[in-house]
């Protein structure tokens, strides 16, 4: 029920944003999601994983090196900062999911606020979906999508030296962020979109003659951590990953919709940067889905960003007096993706945390 109550009480919020006060409830909407999201217990898969993280993080940067896991430097400098300023392990560990929370709502919400016309949709499909899967699980893929979405200006202008600082700063948080290389150099080459549906349809086949993408070109050797992802699966026999999944069949209506009307809509700002991205994340998705089903889900995830700027566009197709249809349209997809997330796939636990209650 609080995750229900908070997708309605940020909707509204977001509404009156719309029309007025946007700058005041835009800090309103970072202190309540990211106290939400960074004082949660125990709810999510992920929870543990990053507390034991946290908890045995090495006090110097030879043995953080030296460590076998191979993880990201945030990881490192985040809480050995925090340990200048606080008195205890557990208070480390506390404001360590804080300051994710905070850096991974403020930068979505700054780049929805500086990039989307619709404020309210793009909330409403941010906090039914992303905000949880990420700021509430996936907490450095939060960060480095957040700072991916926020290039969007220099991916659109071409302008490649401030992409790449931006990139530095994914990577500093997620090593999956190396896949915005690859999109970024398909938009800057102004690939026509033609080739990018044909592209699509090459990783669709992929997918269904289920060709290993990671071993047919050797990734798991040139990269260790892609070899070890692999032996887990085999390890514990992970499912085939489903490639008409409820996010990814949703992602496909879209893009036949915002498809048909490409000519329409190609010359409004960031549509067509945001749009070649989506189709980008979907060609990803397919090609990495019979790889490893973490590879090809989270790598979808991470470019998903982008949905809740691309989507609410849809409003665009209709003439001014039916305009109300589209925000119906992504207003309903919004509701379909909480409950889809909270009551069908099942995967978190009742909110709980040390902040609240």
């Amino acid at each position: 029920m609080s995750y229900y109550l908070l997708f309605l009480l940020t909707s509204v919020i977001a509404l009156i944003a719309n029309f007025k006060f946007k700058n005041i409830i835009v800090l309103i909407l970072i202190l309540v999601l990211a106290l939400f999201a960074g004082t949660r217990l125990d709810i999510d898969n992920d929870y543990m994983f990053y507390l034991k993280l946290f908890k045995y993080i090495p006090d110097n940067v030879k043995d953080f090196l030296n460590d076998k896991k191979k993880i990201e430097w945030c990881m490192y400098v985040i809480p050995n900062l925090l340990k200048f300023f606080v008195s205890s392990k557990m208070e480390m560990i506390k404001g360590s999911f804080l300051i994710f929370a905070f850096l991974g709502v403020s930068i979505k919400l700054f780049a929805i606020k500086k990039y989307s016309s619709f404020f309210f949709l793009s909330m409403t499909l941010y906090v039914s979906y992303l905000f949880i899967m990420q700021e509430m699980t996936t907490i450095r893929a939060g960060v480095a999508s957040a700072i991916f979405l926020l290039s969007l200006e220099d991916i659109d202008n071409r302008n490649y030296k401030q992409f790449f600082l931006k990139l530095l700063l994914c990577l500093f948080f997620h090593s999956s962020s190396l896949v915005f290389i690859i999109a970024f150099l398909i938009v800057y080459s102004k690939i026509h979109i033609k080739y990018l549906y044909i592209g699509l349809f090459l990783c669709f086949l992929l997918a269904i003659i289920k060709v290993n993408f990671l071993k047919l070109f050797y990734l798991d050797i040139i990269f260790p951590k892609v070899q070890v992802y692999l032996q887990m699966m085999e390890w514990m026999k992970e499912k085939e990953t489903n490639i008409f999944n409820f996010r990814i069949l949703f992602a496909l209506i879209f893009m036949i919709i915002l498809g048909i009307f490409y000519p329409k809509l190609k010359n409004i700002q960031y549509f067509n940067a945001l749009f070649k991205l989506h189709l980008i994340s979907i060609s990803f998705f397919f090609v990495l889905s019979s790889s490893a089903q973490v590879f090809s889900i989270r790598t979808f995830e991470l470019f998903s960003v982008i949905q809740i700027l691309l989507y609410p566009m849809v409003v665009h197709i209709f003439e001014p007096k039916s305009k109300f249809i589209g925000w119906i349209i992504v207003f309903a997809f919004s509701i379909l993706q909480i409950v889809y997330l909270i009551d069908v796939v099942d995967i978190y636990k009742p909110y709980k945390s040390w902040f609240f209650y």
